[in-house]
């Protein structure tokens, strides 16, 4: 157990899983984290200093802030109130850098806002072509604002047929107001991620064996995640819990939760899971309140962890993050910067030993610099066509997949989200033994029955609220009326027989709308 819990403790920015995001399908994408790789490694070689950065956390209009110079800790700062507008984020910021005397340029946003959702599908599996315009489509669906919206996804379990996706969608009008605030300030935006972000790094620092796995219970400003990892810091499931329920206490639900999580691994997969990780705020909930509910032992990590150890944790995450929002070209712009300058004191160079050589060469320099010019712009003209043709192609290509999606009447898989969800809303009090979805006259059918062993006035209440979770959740189904009078027949029936407890069968039956 001493090893296990000194493992988990080394340093957590030198190891790091590379997935690939997407806020627009476009093959440069595809290598730009390795490109982003080497430009840090370039740039610390170059100028042999540490990494600094102001790593910000807005959580919910709570802001907080960290200076982080040369690789270490220096000044924190904590904000009073509460940020409404995204009009008072670039005063926060420039008294954040005062107070805190940050002396760098670089920044790291880590948000948690009620505009910004988080995701998890399961999707047949299939190539990063054509995964890309069915998450495009599934991200318009799902936002809850207005205006455009920017996503990016990593993927996870894949097994019998079927991808795990987590998808992450931000408000694109959000994005550009932080791009515009850290612009005004003269900052560099390197890192803008949810805050799921920082439990999820976690996963590198677990002691995890081959073919084994492990879940990484996490409780931060209230939010319960429950992160699953294979071996190398692998990310196999993200899932966040749904508000808790009055009348379930907050350990049995995370129990539950926890146990869901298990079997839904091990049922896609065949590996072990032999303990699992609690990473957590003690005054919100403890381990023992959730140990008496799982099966498998439960470890406590060796750190307490406050706001300031997770803006340390948003300062060291690596810029090629699936989940970083900031665009591409904000990300670029750095590095174009240090190749730009590079570039001209190699030409200045050259010009100045080639000079120093001969004077021929500077005379055909003078005579041929207009025809060097034409040619310069020629070749700047012929880059440009050949980035729009590249968009244009993009674009017909995504057009192509729409097409495709539509004329083969491929309808997206409902099984394993929707059973996930009904894992969220229906009770543990009730269970359930059926659930069928059929597809008829182009309208989703659902039936579920199961039974309970409550009061009647009890099994009334706890499938009232089910009810109105399906009528108000993602999937909005209309349930049909009935199950009221079923229930009440039983009473009647049970009512001549002799049972120590009685129990309930029901069935609901309805349409998503």
């Amino acid at each position: 157990m001493a090893s296990d819990q000194q493992r988990v403790l080394r340093p957590l920015e030198n190891v790091y899983t590379m997935t690939v995001a997407f806020t627009h399908f476009s093959p440069k994408e595809h290598f730009w984290p390795a490109i982003m790789e080497v430009s840090d490694r370039f740039g610390k070689v170059i100028s042999r200093k540490g990494n600094t950065v102001l790593s910000v956390s807005l959580i919910n209009g709570r802001f907080r802030a960290l200076s982080y110079v040369n690789d270490t800790i220096d000044q924190s700062w904590e904000r009073p109130g509460i940020i409404v507008n995204i009009a008072l984020l670039e005063p926060a910021i420039a008294e954040a850098i005062q107070q805190t005397q940050f002396p760098g340029t670089r920044i790291s946003l880590l948000i948690e806002d009620r505009r910004c959702l988080s995701l998890t599908l399961q999707l047949p599996t299939m190539s990063l072509a054509d995964l890309a315009p069915i998450l495009e489509r599934r991200a318009q669906q799902e936002k809850s604002f207005e205006g455009g919206a920017s996503w990016r996804y990593s993927l996870g379990i894949q097994g019998k047929g079927k991808q795990t996706v987590h998808l992450e969608i931000f408000p694109q009008r959000f994005i550009d107001d932080i791009v515009e605030v850290c612009d005004n300030l003269g900052l560099e935006l390197e890192q803008l991620a949810p805050v799921s972000a920082l439990a999820e790094s976690q996963l590198s620092a677990l002691p995890i064996e081959p073919g084994e796995a492990t879940i990484l219970i996490s409780l931060f400003e209230g939010k319960v995640s429950f992160i699953a990892g294979g071996e190398n810091g692998r990310l196999l499931l993200t899932r966040h819990l749904a508000p808790v329920q009055d009348w379930v206490p907050l350990g049995e639900r995370v129990g539950t939760e926890v146990n869901r999580t298990i079997m839904f691994i091990t049922q896609q997969t065949n590996v072990n899971i032999p303990h699992i990780w609690f990473l957590g705020e003690d005054e919100r909930l403890t381990l023992e309140e959730v140990q008496p509910h799982v099966s498998t032992p439960i470890l406590p990590c060796p750190i307490k962890p406050d706001w300031k150890y997770w803006l340390w944790v948003g300062a060291t995450l690596p810029r090629n993050l699936s989940n970083n929002f900031t665009p591409l070209e904000v990300r670029q712009a750095p590095l174009k910067k240090l190749l730009s300058k590079t570039l001209a004191a190699a030409i200045l160079g050259f010009l100045i030993v080639s000079i120093g050589l001969t004077g021929t060469l500077q005379g055909y320099v003078v005579k041929n610099q207009e025809r060097f010019q034409t040619a310069t712009i020629q070749a700047l003209t012929l880059q440009q066509h050949r980035q729009e043709w590249m968009n244009k192609l993009v674009t017909v290509r995504t057009h192509q997949q729409w097409v495709h999606a539509i004329t083969d009447k491929n309808f997206p898989s409902l099984e394993g989200p929707l059973l996930s969800y009904l894992g969220n809303v229906i009770p543990s009090q009730i269970i359930l033994h059926k659930t069928v979805i059929k597809r008829t006259n182009g309208m989703w059918d659902l039936e579920l029955a199961g039974r309970a062993s409550t009061t009647l006035s009890s099994t009334l209440l706890l499938l009232e609220n089910v009810v109105q979770e399906l009528a108000q959740g993602p999937y909005h189904v209309h349930v049909q009326e009935g199950w009221r009078d079923h229930l009440l027949h039983q009473t009647n029936v049970q009512a001549g027989q002799e049972t120590a407890q009685p129990h309930y069968q029901w069935t609901l039956t309805g349409t998503f709308l």
